[in-house]
């Protein structure tokens, strides 16, 4: 039987803590978890539970779907904790279960960006905009293009311009070679360019 948060949480309340000095690790975190601290999965929702909903939600474009698949994902996490390697990338793990459940229920759809973030992260060169309604209008533009993309480019977008996850764990989350990742990554920010550089200017 899956293990609920629920049953999570009230465990928590009875396990004896580890009272960290300072945020704990993926390798650390993961270390407690195979060892059966809920305290540690704690510290992982703490830690990891607004970007695996964020991330989820941008594929989904749905909150609610978003929120029950980062549920069932950190349940995963807890139920198969002794099978997780202790030196792999927490979020990356986390990234992947969830993005399994996603796919494995056809709910992947277009992803509604934040086009402010995705601006500083693609380092593009934008002159100030004091007018609300051109911001918004690049803003809507930006959106745009980026629900155009082809789906597996935009998803590596989002991962790696949005939650700044690394090639390597953007290759363990996709399945897919860190070179096709850096490929695929460069034929969106060069279409992103292209379509939007009039407005940029």
């Amino acid at each position: 039987m899956r293990t609920s948060l629920r049953q999570i949480n009230a465990a928590v309340k009875t396990s004896p803590s580890w009272p960290p000095t300072r945020q704990l690790s993926d390798e650390e975190l993961l270390a407690h978890l195979r060892r059966d601290d809920t305290v540690a999965l704690e510290a992982a929702l703490g830690k990891y539970w607004v970007l695996v909903v964020d991330y989820v939600a941008r594929i989904t474009s749905s909150r609610d779907t978003a929120e029950d698949i980062a549920q069932r994902a950190f349940c995963q996490l807890w139920d198969r904790r002794a099978h997780w390697r202790p030196d792999g990338s927490l979020r990356a793990l986390l990234c992947r279960i969830a993005r399994n459940y996603a796919v494995s229920e056809h709910r992947r759809e277009s992803a509604d960006e934040r086009s402010a973030a995705t601006f500083v992260e693609l380092n593009a060169p934008v002159a100030p905009v004091n007018d609300k309604i051109e911001t918004e209008q690049l803003r809507t533009a930006l959106d745009r293009e980026i629900s155009l993309l082809p789906e597996r480019r935009r998803e590596i977008l989002v991962l790696r311009c949005v939650h700044d996850l690394s090639y390597k764990e953007i290759a363990e989350v996709m399945n897919i070679a860190e070179q096709t990742v850096a490929n695929q990554l460069s034929k969106a920010l060069s279409t992103l360019r292209e379509s939007l550089g009039a407005k940029l200017d």
